[in-house]
């Protein structure tokens, strides 16, 4: 069979028992996410081994599929970005820093301590523990995105501190570079800068991670300001100019093209994860007065096609059989990857202001790893320093938080919340009689997700979290009085 053809086969396979499977997690109350990762785990080498049947060889198909389930990932970022309350994150910003940071340290001592005691070498400790470091930005985003807390004081932080933490995760995979001795091909303008003064100043070449980190903190400021101030100069003016052509769909294809131009940016001049630059020009369209417009248009080929795809990759790639034999390490990892981030993230949001329930909302929100943990389990697997086992085990724990991630934020956004009943979030004493009709709700405290386009009713929760607190008092009263 064509390759083309074995791409069509699997995206008509995938996409429907996807939607299938998120409605079924939908009307049991789990996040729709679950569903498109338990797909893929389906569909994967331990059950399926859809890949590598018969139909499917030869590889062409299943590589096009990875590099299709990558664009939705930037995709999803980008309506991760357009979702974003500007306010909220610029209020956030400090609190934002402190949580990534701790939920950056945290993980890298508990990951690095517990693989040195099970008996591992300290730098092949080190490099679980720096697959550790970094939050999984796609997985939280769609996660809120399902519970329609995108623009919530949790979400905004949430969302802040895993693109900070990918910044840290950065610099954190210099480090463990600079401490192999295996150089690969680095791609982007600071491994570029950093080889160049290595090679004609002795200074630098006698400190390779000073200078390193030096560069990697010149170019990630470089994106991140240069980045900001383009979009935010010339985008409406572009789309202005875009409207006027007489194709159909000019606007949001060229954005598309944009957001790959941003996520290209971000690789090579900031050295950063792709995703990050989808976001910030998604970030600096959440201001822009086409907001609505291309978020509609984003919807459909992102919640469609593309975001499904990425999901179910993740799930499809995984192979739990490796792991025969060594459960007790994957489990103390798992156990460590989950603490480290709900207790670092949750005591740091907590001195921060915020109370134990939000508290605990952000660590659950920060606990789905992604690129970052898998980079640098490649990176592990191709300089020796990581060998089969070490491999199964981190990309068991990827999927594992992955999954946990969704179910542990939604159950965390069920608890009532004192910050949220301050801020009119909730409402302490509901009037049964609004119950039994329309539930109604204070100035300013709309529930989540009602500006959303209209075919977003297709991947949100049906029933808001405000309206279920509502109707369990209601019932309390209820039964009160009889």
């Amino acid at each position: 069979m064509q390759p083309a053809l074995q791409l069509a086969l699997l995206i008509a396979v995938l996409i429907p028992a996807c939607k299938v499977a998120a409605s079924i997690c939908g009307r049991f109350g789990i996040p729709p996410i679950l569903g498109e990762l338990l797909v893929g785990v389906g569909f994967g080498p331990g059950a399926f081994n859809l890949l590598h049947w018969h139909l499917f060889q030869g590889g062409e198909a299943s590589g096009a599929l990875m590099l299709l389930s990558q664009i939705g990932a930037l995709v999803l970022m980008f309506i991760a970005g357009i979702e974003t309350d500007i306010d909220r994150m610029r209020e956030a910003s400090v609190t934002a820093f402190i949580v990534a940071l701790s939920g950056v340290i945290w993980p890298f001592l508990l990951g690095a301590g517990v693989g040195h005691m099970l008996g591992l070498s300290w730098k092949t400790a080190c490099f679980i523990g720096g697959a550790l470091t970094a939050t999984s930005v796609s997985i939280s985003a769609r996660t809120l995105m399902d519970a329609g807390r995108m623009a919530s004081p949790e979400g905004t932080i949430i969302l802040g501190a895993a693109v900070i933490d990918d910044v840290m995760g950065l610099f954190v995979l210099a480090f463990l570079a600079a401490s192999t001795t295996v150089k690969g091909q680095a791609f982007g303008l600071a491994p570029m800068a950093s080889e160049w003064l290595q090679q004609r100043i002795a200074p630098a070449a006698a400190h390779p991670l000073v200078i390193q980190m030096t560069m990697i903190s010149i170019c990630v400021t470089l994106f991140f300001v240069v980045g900001y101030v383009a979009a935010k100069r010339w985008l409406d003016p572009l789309i202005l100019q875009l409207r006027k052509l007489s194709s159909t769909e000019a606007v949001p294809a060229c954005v598309l093209a944009l957001v790959l131009i941003y996520a290209i940016s971000a690789e090579w001049m900031g050295s950063v994860a792709g995703i990050t630059g989808a976001y910030l020009l998604g970030y600096v369209f959440a201001g822009s007065q086409f907001k609505a417009d291309v978020e509609r248009s984003f919807y459909a080929i992102g919640h469609g096609l593309l975001i499904p795809l990425f999901f179910v990759s993740i799930g499809i790639s995984s192979d739990y059989r490796a792991l025969s034999g060594h459960w007790m390490l994957m489990l103390l990892v798992l156990f460590v990857a989950i603490v480290g981030k709900v207790v670092g993230c949750g005591l740091a949001a907590l001195g921060s202001g915020m109370d134990y329930v939000r508290s605990l909302r952000i660590g659950c929100g920060m606990v789905s790893r992604g690129e970052v943990g898998l980079i640098v389990t490649a990176m592990g697997a191709s300089t020796g320093i990581f060998g089969r086992t070490e491999v199964a085990v981190m990309v068991a724990v990827v999927l594992l938080t992955t999954i946990l991630t969704p179910i542990a934020l939604r159950g965390a956004f069920q608890l009532k919340s004192e910050q949220d009943i301050e801020e009119g979030l909730l409402s302490p004493e509901p009037n049964v009689a609004d119950v039994s009709g329309s539930a109604s709700f204070s100035a300013g405290a709309e529930p989540r997700g009602s500006s959303a386009p209209p075919d977003r009713s297709s991947f949100m929760v049906t029933t808001p979290p405000v309206t279920s607190l509502l109707a369990l008092n209601a019932n309390d009263a209820a039964s009160e009085l009889k």
